[in-house]
């Protein structure tokens, strides 16, 4: 049995300041996202993981770092883990209020060089198996929030903008269980309920 818990990194600068970045070393943790990795760092050490992958990108990276302190693990880059590559829409800010994935998706503007979303489930895709392949127990991965949700939508085969209520925030845990086949267990949630944490437990008992 092997347990894949997905966070996606804490608070950053570029989330404060809401800019779009795929640039490996800058945009760090906010203070408050230094804390998010924190307690999501001791709501993972209840499961006892045994390794944690991550994102090359800082404020992922910065997230692992943290929550491998609080388990004593060190951090495994894997590419796979990386940001979406944004294109031309690097290092700009955004308007929530009016999303370029959704002008995107109605072809009123065009983005060279963004990285589609069938190949970002690609790849998100090829990670989750190569654990599958060669993992069991509980294995954390830290990435951001559109490869998290592209791991989602890809097991429900969803396009970017059907998977639109698919909500990843900052520190967040979605947590997959995989035997024959994956089955996600939580999206986007803060800590464990007991409900989720005992199920969870039964199954790394069965593991072992």
């Amino acid at each position: 049995m092997l347990i894949i818990v997905m966070i996606r990194h804490g608070q950053s600068v570029s989330n404060v300041n809401r800019i779009l970045s795929h640039d490996l070393n800058v945009y760090p943790l906010t203070e408050e996202g230094r804390e998010q990795a924190k307690r999501v760092g001791k709501e993972i050490s209840k499961l006892s993981p045994k390794k944690v992958f991550t994102s090359p990108i800082l404020r992922a990276y910065q997230t692992a770092t943290i929550i491998g302190e609080e388990n004593g693990l060190i951090p495994i880059i894997d590419d796979r883990l990386k940001e979406r590559y944004l294109g031309e829409l690097n290092n700009k800010q955004f308007e929530p209020n009016e999303h370029w994935k959704l002008k995107l998706a109605k072809k009123e503007i065009e983005i060279k060089g963004i990285e589609n979303w069938e190949l970002l489930r690609r790849r998100i895709r090829e990670f989750i198996n190569d654990l599958r392949r060669t993992e069991n127990g509980v294995i954390v991965a830290v990435s951001h929030s559109d490869p998290i949700r592209a791991a989602i939508s890809d097991m429900m085969d969803m396009d970017d903008v059907s998977a639109w209520g698919i909500k990843i925030p900052n520190g967040s845990i979605t947590t997959l269980s995989c035997d024959d086949e994956c089955n996600i267990l939580t999206i986007g949630t803060p800590f464990f309920t007991q409900q989720v944490l005992d199920r969870l437990k039964e199954k790394i008992q069965v593991t072992q």
